[in-house]
């Protein structure tokens, strides 16, 4: 499905009021859970006692209470009660192998007895899963590990503010790099503004930028009034929030060719994209070269502490900080876990074993087949419900709550019953053994044509307790 009907389907499914399921069957589903979860409601009641608001997951499912996980493996979780899940959540979509592969995790432990998990010092792992990352991207030359996806937005940040001696960055509407102070301004809802900003000042947006997506005039636009101050334009490549606003597939370009009018750099968050839509990302994809890419966990089959900037090497270069510096421009960035041998080790297998499978393509296959059978299931039923993929990437528009205009006199309240529904959706399905986000999924090459038969079982279950 391109843009353009997506763009269609999401004004039309916006323009209805949202549907809802019949209260006795969420009344029902939330009480199955909450039998079948008892071990969960008691480790929950412990972290309160610990943790503020016992959860520190914002992808935790919290009704009637999250459920705690023992076990991951393939395409599934089990919980602390031995309840198993179809997962697609996948931690926010950092895994193409699947939980656990053992091709990956078997090699890293192996790496983890001989060198210990921390020795802050050169390892020959980051050479080499700096070059694999290299030889599959077309516009990173050279690369710098990090931490998480979110500090790598930063460092690409403070990189290009540093190469280019500008300060503004342009950062589309609903966009997500992150948690960092500088990029928590209208993030998920476009026009949302500092909704989320809490315990940041003004000051620290102060350079940000904000631009619709889609809207070439709107970014030559603000190139032009901000002209000789913008360091960079990031984009999610596939659109804000993993293509929940899906970008129009010429949009990339567009945005290289006005970087290059008004001397920005382009930055690619490829935290998502980046080793699922392509070996090469989504540059490779849409055949953009970015200046800068950012990578996050995917890349190590989620590893903890993974992050990583890449790009053009007279950028990248800049990093060079210190003593080390050798004169001109340089951006100083820090981390003592950054570059781990577990991290790098974990990059390097897990690009290996990608090749190997056709992990990737594999995955592609199996979120299209998905896809067939929800669309085909919503329009025998007459529903203006409807899903779409980028590659493995997976959405399921059931409400459109991300599509809502905030600026409208209802528009606030409409977001927020739309998202209700959403999280009712999520709760039946849940019991139903699907563990889902909210309108998108990810899809491994774990998953079995069994699992896309549940899966639409369980959606077939959905759409008969619908209140219609």
């Amino acid at each position: 499905m391109e843009y353009a009907e997506i763009d269609g389907r999401m004004k039309e499914l916006c323009a209805r009021p949202p549907l809802s399921l019949k209260r006795d069957a969420l009344a029902a589903a939330a009480a199955e859970i909450g039998t079948r979860t008892e071990a969960s409601k008691k480790l929950f009641e412990e972290a309160q006692a610990v943790l503020p608001g016992g959860l520190e997951h914002m992808l935790s499912h919290t009704t009637p209470h999250p459920v705690f996980i023992r076990r991951a493996l393939g395409a599934y979780l089990w919980d602390a009660d031995g309840n198993r899940y179809i997962d697609y959540m996948f931690g926010g979509g950092p895994v193409v192998l699947g939980h656990n592969p053992p091709a990956v995790g078997e090699k890293v432990m192996a790496v983890m007895r001989d060198k210990g998990w921390f020795h802050g010092l050169p390892d020959e792992f980051e050479t080499l899963a700096a070059r694999k990352i290299v030889e599959h991207m077309p516009a990173v030359d050279k690369v710098r590990f990090f931490q998480s996806g979110t500090e790598a937005c930063m460092a690409a940040l403070r990189l290009a503010r540093a190469f280019t001696g500008k300060n503004k960055v342009i950062k589309f509407r609903g966009a997500y790099h992150g948690w960092s102070d500088q990029f928590v301004t209208d993030m998920w809802v476009p026009h949302s503004e500092r909704f989320m900003a809490n315990g940041i000042p003004a000051e620290c947006v102060a350079n940000t930028v904000l631009v619709p997506c889609n809207d070439p005039q709107a970014l030559e636009d603000a190139l032009k009034q901000h002209a000789g101050e913008v360091a960079a334009v990031f984009v999610e490549p596939i659109g804000p929030e993993s293509g929940t606003i899906p970008m129009d597939e010429n949009f990339p370009a567009q945005i290289r060719r006005l970087c290059d009018q008004y001397d920005a750099l382009m930055v690619f968050d490829e935290v998502v994209t980046g080793f699922r839509l392509h070996l090469g990302g989504a540059q490779a994809w849409y055949g953009v070269n970015p200046d800068i890419t950012v990578l996050g966990k995917i890349m190590s089959s989620a590893f903890p502490s993974s992050g990583a900037v890449g790009g053009r090497a007279d950028v990248v270069e800049t990093y060079r900080s210190g003593i080390m510096s050798g004169g001109g421009p340089n951006c100083f960035v820090a981390g003592t876990m950054a570059a781990s041998p577990i991290t790098c080790s974990a990059v390097y297998y897990s690009i290996l074993e990608l090749e190997a499978t056709r992990a990737i393509e594999k995955a592609a296959d199996t979120t299209d087949e998905l896809v067939r059978g929800l669309n085909e299931l919503f329009d025998e039923r007459g529903l203006p419900w409807f899903a779409y993929n980028y590659a493995s990437v997976l959405h399921v528009e059931l409400a459109g709550a991300c599509y809502v205009d905030i600026r409208k006199p209802d528009g606030m309240a409409d977001i927020f019953q739309r998202k209700t529904c959403m999280t009712e959706f999520q709760t039946f399905l849940r019991n139903h053994g699907i563990m889902t986000l909210m309108g998108k999924g990810y899809v491994t090459l774990a998953h079995t044509p069994q699992d896309v038969q549940d899966t639409l079982a369980a959606f077939d279950a959905l759409v008969n307790a619908l209140d219609i």
